[in-house]
């Protein structure tokens, strides 16, 4: 199945090409896309010349085959993974970053609009969004840090519904119901007038779950407003609440899993199952940022943007209870200098600083419920980086960027219960360049070329791990990341291929390790290599209202991974040329898009993964599996209203797989099942 559907892309790369450029010669009813534009680096400028590995997610993309869930979407871009060992569980891998992320989202900055969403311990809840709070993406590959901060995962930029010039004035409602007592629903109101855009979103999410213990409940509420107070003022506001429940049924044996995949983590002689210890995770997040865009003149900008959080989480697990209160700060600031014409310059120079106040309390847990057994910690975090970054345009086929930034990152942890405990450590100030230059050697060809130098420090949930403990001996990961990458397209702009290889050699690799009571902690892996191959295309063969059949596209992405270990020895074993840790090799998504005549549609999207080691000496290896996801349905007016019912399927193979293993577990329990078979039923009314 890999082989032909792999073939099958390659083949659409060729056959679309020569169809395209013909069809766009001889056919004047065939209308051109709109051309896809990153704001990223803030390029703001069409994606095909920007010398980076950048994907973007539209908010079509975000909804093509789940209401509720970000996976579908994001595992259709070439070298991104995200994960959910159990519903709400989620994790986010840039080529390959997972290796340090058991759960949540660590050495990607994330940001919402102008706001910083990634705390100052170098955490991010992405799982507490909604998909329809979200109105778009940019996934950059690859360190970013010349701009984006230090980290060497890559950074993701999402953009809230509301303020989309695009996006229609008036209510939006969306219910569905499904397998596993599965319930969404969401309410939009979006406002237009000459000096503002508003949007409010409410949203609910709830499920039983495939496996025993593995409920979850979400509800959030987000309004984000823009304000232009004259043509040279501009003021965003963000107001985000999430409330997160879900339940944590812990990782399964292979035996385990054969006899019943829909179990929870059992008991044993020594630890209680995850059932009877109530394993789960309660989080409670208000968010509030503010930003505001001065244009001073035509050409320069000033761009300031405060955010402001506070995280109430507790974490009932099998071995220990934690609690954290978390208060965070950040402020980014951004002059642009950007001259258009005649020649392309433009300047971008900032400061980002960030603080982070935690109270920490460790205790045992006794059926769900804390025992007297407690630990508190007083950690603070803080972070600082300046970045200046000048691109040129010397003609329309050339495009040079080059960046630079200087991070520091600070720790303190101060014990006020048990035993007296006070350290405080710094990570020597590192300066991280980037050069990126991109060329168009002939009309609807780009090439181009990106040297990157990635660092990231241990996040706080490394230094100190929920089990307790404090690991300040880690070292920050580094390392330099290579690129060349070449971009093509027809004249239509209906068919479209991206391929890069890139290398990156990082140094300090940090790992997760697990000892015999469940506990995780983390330490530096020496030296990793990770070469890659990513290609992602799309061709929209027929885009005609008139025709019975009205739009027939195909996308396909293709993620190839050679990742080793080239130096590591942990306790004396040597894992020297090994291959990295819950990496796959390939990786292949291909979807299928069908709208016909008088409103009906099919959506179809495999995605294959090749087997996966589970643990560092390679002596445990995943099953690939193919997942197969649909969504069909009906759109169109009904009334006054646009009116869309849709059905959506889940695994339609019926594949026994895991989303989400747990790498290097103790006892070998990697595997946390994902759904079988599954529906929803669900319908979108819009006025």
């Amino acid at each position: 199945m890999f082989r032909f559907v792999f073939c099958l892309s390659v083949w659409l790369a060729c056959a679309g090409l020569q169809a395209q450029e013909k069809m766009s010669i001889d056919s004047g009813s065939v209308q051109n896309l709109e051309e896809v534009k990153i704001q990223a680096y803030g390029a703001n400028t069409a994606a095909f010349i920007v010398p980076a590995s950048i994907a973007v997610l539209s908010k079509r993309d975000l909804n093509r085959h789940s209401t509720y869930s970000l996976l579908p979407s994001f595992n259709s871009v070439s070298g991104v993974r995200l994960e959910e060992r159990s519903p709400g569980s989620y994790r986010l891998s840039i080529r390959g970053s997972l290796l340090r992320s058991p759960f949540g989202v660590r050495n990607v900055k994330v940001y919402l609009d102008d706001f910083i969403l990634t705390d100052a311990g170098g955490n991010s809840y992405l799982n507490l969004l909604d998909v329809a709070s979200l109105g778009g993406a940019e996934i950059i590959k690859g360190p970013a840090g010349s701009i984006y901060g230090a980290g060497t995962g890559g950074a993701l930029l999402l953009k809230s519904a509301g303020v989309d010039s695009r996006d229609s004035a008036g209510w939006k409602i969306n219910i569905g119901t499904g397998s596993y007592s599965t319930l969404q629903e969401s309410v939009q109101y979006q406002a237009r007038t000459p000096g503002m855009k508003l949007g409010v979103t409410q949203s609910h999410f709830q499920s039983s779950g495939y496996r025993d213990h593995s409920g979850i409940r979400k509800d959030l509420i987000q309004l984000r407003a823009q304000l232009q107070s004259s043509a040279l003022l501009q003021t965003d506001l963000l107001v985000l609440y999430s409330d997160l429940n879900y339940k944590t049924p812990g990782g399964l044996t292979l035996a385990q899993l054969s006899v019943n995949p829909r179990q929870s983590r059992p008991a044993t002689p020594v630890l209680p199952s995850a059932r009877d210890q109530q394993a789960q995770v309660f989080n409670k997040t208000f968010l509030v940022g503010i930003s505001n865009r001065f244009f001073i003149t035509e050409k320069w900008k000033l761009v300031n943007a405060i955010t402001t959080s506070v995280t109430d989480f507790r974490n009932p697990f099998i071995t220990n209870y934690e609690k954290r209160k978390e208060t965070n700060l950040g402020w980014r600031s951004t002059f642009q200098y950007d001259n258009l014409q005649p020649r392309s310059f433009q300047w971008t120079a900032g400061v980002e600083w960030q603080l982070g106040r935690f109270e920490i309390d460790s205790s045992g847990n006794n059926r769900g419920v804390a025992d007297l057994q407690r630990v508190r910690d007083k950690v603070k975090a803080d972070q600082l980086f300046v970045f200046s970054q000048v691109r040129f345009r010397p003609t329309a086929r050339w495009d040079i960027e080059a960046g630079l930034s200087t991070n520091s990152f600070g720790y303190s942890v101060d014990r006020v219960i048990g035993a007296p405990q006070n350290i405080n450590w710094k990570f020597n100030p590192q300066v991280l360049p980037r050069l990126a230059i991109s060329f168009i050697p002939i009309n609807r060809v780009s090439l181009f070329v990106q040297f990157a130098k990635g660092f990231s420090a241990p996040t706080l949930a490394e230094v100190k791990p929920s089990a307790g403990g404090v690991f300040a001996g880690l070292q920050a990961e580094s390392g330099w990341n290579k690129e060349v990458g070449i971009r093509l397209k027809d004249r239509s702009g209906r068919f479209s291929i991206s391929s890069q290889v890139f290398q990156f050699n990082l140094r300090n690799a940090i790992v997760r390790q697990v000892n015999s009571g469940g506990a995780e902690y983390f330490i530096n892996a020496g030296s990793v290599e990770q070469k890659g191959w990513e290609t992602d295309l799309s061709w929209m063969v027929i885009a005609k209202r008139s025709s019975m059949v009205q739009v027939l596209q195909f996308k396909s992405a293709y993620t190839r991974n050679d990742f080793n270990f080239k130096q590591y020895a942990p306790s004396g074993n040597r894992y020297d040329g090994n291959a990295l840790t819950g990496v796959p090799d390939n990786i292949l998504a291909f979807s299928i898009l069908v709208e016909i005549k008088k409103g009906f549609f099919v959506d179809v999207n495999l995605n294959r993964v090749d087997r996966i080691p589970l643990n560092d000496a390679n002596a445990f290896w995943s099953e690939p599996y193919t997942l197969i996801q649909s969504r069909v349905g009906w759109k169109g007016k009904w009334r006054k209203s646009t009116l869309e019912i849709f059905l959506l399927g889940d695994n339609l193979g019926n594949e026994r797989y895991t989303l989400g293993h747990d790498i290097n577990a103790f006892g070998n329990r990697f595997y946390n099942p994902a759904p079988q078979r599954n529906f929803l039923l669900g319908l979108t009314l819009a006025f």
